[in-house]
């Protein structure tokens, strides 16, 4: 066994920049952030060889000092925060001061920027290593150059795909940021020949047409629900399955399983491309969950997924239902606070390690917390069961309907496993081939896959798959690729990618009570209860809604009902 040493300074460095750069996309995608936040009005991305040898960006944003820019490739210097209370309400896209420092371990750097009224300088450094820091005469704002990519990491630079491949990806990370901050010019090149560019014309439908390439002006949908705000575009694809949808929390570029799951239960109606740009109060939102920042944890999902959901609906059924959100997330903190107290797992005062079933003659569900009726459940009236058994409750201000077997589901799957997180990989024997459809597949969805567990080589024939997420045997899934075809749709299909891993959703699905079985008041109520003290409510392990809610208003406009219309 060997003895435990500290790592030195350029192989810890090299590790935390594999974290935060994945390719020449996550360059520009870091590199543009900073332009923004340095309040850039224009934004030039160059790239050669896909960005493999050669990325540019410029901007005319406030520029770095002379004095500070030696500081600005070291890690955990940032001009965006100061003190631990500034992480609960990071309004920047930078806080980590990592960016640039990552950007400079892999590869060979340049920096030239001048703040106004000050003096220009430039900054060369190669491999973490500053080489060069003299003053020079350069206009407002920074232009930062990267060549090289991965030349002290070949293994890294191995698995990087083709130029076309590489500039496609950089690119469309320009696209998609151009679609978030419209009043900001973007002007992509490659190989000298521009492939994009907006004017900053400030009109977010205009720029969706370039971003999409579409003549057609896409469906646009704004709605706000306390401090929560949902923008919504569609452009529909007839005759596809298919629905792609980009994301944005407070203009970050992120994944998100309930703006993926709202997304997946509006059916194949909803196919074609989407984008969301959802904002909420910064001390809500914590972004501070993922190296890479390609997750953000919101206070609650629930408001989300219903906001989302009615969004979708209403652009795709042509504005038969509000898209109003149903609650605010001024609520949330309450009902927080009130599942803490009730214990630690789900059910109300149960610890998370008891059992999946209940013993024989226990009801299936605990007592509500509050037999008051100042719980979750005291807020609501049980009405009935209609239709094969959906329960129906009346609310102060509408209705809600509840799948008990989606809803039981989910208390389940929470009780017994928590919030799912990836596995410790698990190498197969003998690594596997991938097949071209499927290896291409995979690519694209790599950040996902490796998180949850999956490990990629090289063999002879082309990309091999050599571990899987530890315990997913369980599953069900006889041969890794099974379960490697199933994950990667998951993710295609807007679905939290970690659903097909664990054997717990098929165990929470077969323990749920059916939709057809009798169920009392009392268990009615409890389910209620439980229901919404999980952390994610809104939808079963499976991506399915547990519940719809009709507000008095989507009845008044389902009738026709109109303002004045008694």
């Amino acid at each position: 066994m060997k003895p435990i040493r500290q790592l030195s300074p350029d192989v810890s460095s090299r590790i935390a920049a594999g974290e935060v750069i994945e390719n020449p996309a996550s360059v520009v995608k870091e590199l543009l952030e900073n332009s923004l936040d340095a309040g850039a009005g224009r934004i030039t991305v160059e790239l050669k060889e896909g960005g493999k040898t050669f990325i540019v960006v410029e901007d005319d944003g406030f520029g770095i000092p002379y004095a500070e820019l030696p500081l600005a490739v070291e890690r955990f210097a940032t001009s965006k925060i100061t003190g631990v209370d500034d992480l609960s309400h990071i309004g920047s896209f930078g806080y980590r001061g990592e960016a640039l420092a990552s950007v400079c371990a892999v590869s060979r750097l340049e920096i030239r920027s001048r703040r106004q009224g000050e003096e220009g300088g430039m900054l060369r450094a190669e491999g973490g290593i500053v080489s060069l820091h003299v003053t020079l005469p350069c206009r407002q704002g920074t232009r930062i150059q990267v060549e090289d990519l991965f030349f002290n990491l070949p293994a890294r630079k191995s698995f990087l795909k083709g130029s076309a491949t590489e500039a496609r990806r950089a690119v469309n990370v320009v696209r998609e940021y151009s679609a978030t901050f419209p009043g900001v010019a973007f002007r992509a090149l490659s190989e000298n020949r521009e492939v994009f560019s907006t004017d900053g014309c400030l009109d977010r439908v205009e720029v969706l047409r370039k971003v999409w390439g579409t003549g057609e002006t896409p469906r646009h949908y704004i709605v706000a629900s306390g401090p929560l705000k949902v923008e919504t575009a569609w452009h529909p694809s007839p005759g596809s399955r298919r629905r792609d949808s980009i994301i944005f929390f407070n203009g970050r570029r992120v994944r998100d399983a309930a703006v993926s799951a709202a997304l997946s239960s509006c059916g194949e109606a909803a196919s074609g491309n989407w984008m969301f740009f959802i904002t909420v109060p910064a001390r809500l939102l914590d972004v501070n969950v993922h190296p890479g920042k390609a997750e953000v944890r919101c206070h609650s999902s629930l408001p989300v997924f219903d906001t989302v959901r009615r969004s979708v609906l209403d652009l795709v059924e042509g504005g038969s239902m509000t898209a109003e959100g149903l609650q605010t997330l001024s609520d949330l903190p309450l009902k927080r606070d009130m599942a803490r107290r009730a214990g630690s797992g789900p059910f109300p005062g149960q610890p998370r390690e008891e059992g999946l079933f209940a013993r024989v003659g226990e009801p299936r569900f605990p007592p509500s917390i509050d037999a008051g009726g100042s719980g979750v459940a005291g807020a609501r009236r049980f009405i009935c069961r209609i239709g094969s058994g959906y329960l129906l409750f009346e609310e102060s201000d509408g209705l809600l309907i509840i799948d008990p077997h989606a809803a039981h589901e989910r208390i389940l799957f929470e009780r017994i496993s928590g919030r799912p997180s990836g596995a410790m990989p698990q190498k197969i024997p003998v690594p596997v081939d991938l097949p071209p459809s499927l290896s291409e597949r995979a690519e694209g969805s790599r950040t996902e896959l490796e998180e949850l567990g999956f490990r990629f080589g090289k063999g002879q024939g082309g990309v091999t798959l050599e571990s899987v997420p530890g315990g997913s045997s369980t599953s069900g899934f006889l041969d890794p690729l099974d379960l490697l075809r199933s994950t990667v749709a998951a993710i295609e299909d807007g679905l939290p990618p970690e659903f097909p891993l664990a054997g717990v959703p098929g165990q929470s699905c077969k323990a749920a009570i059916k939709i057809s079985d009798s169920i009392s008041l009392e268990e009615a109520e409890a389910l209620l209860e439980d229901l919404f003290h999980c952390e994610e409510p809104a939808m079963c392990p499976h991506g399915r809604p547990t519940f719809i809610r009709l507000r008095d208003r989507d009845l008044s406009r389902l009738f026709g009902r109109g303002q004045g219309n008694e």
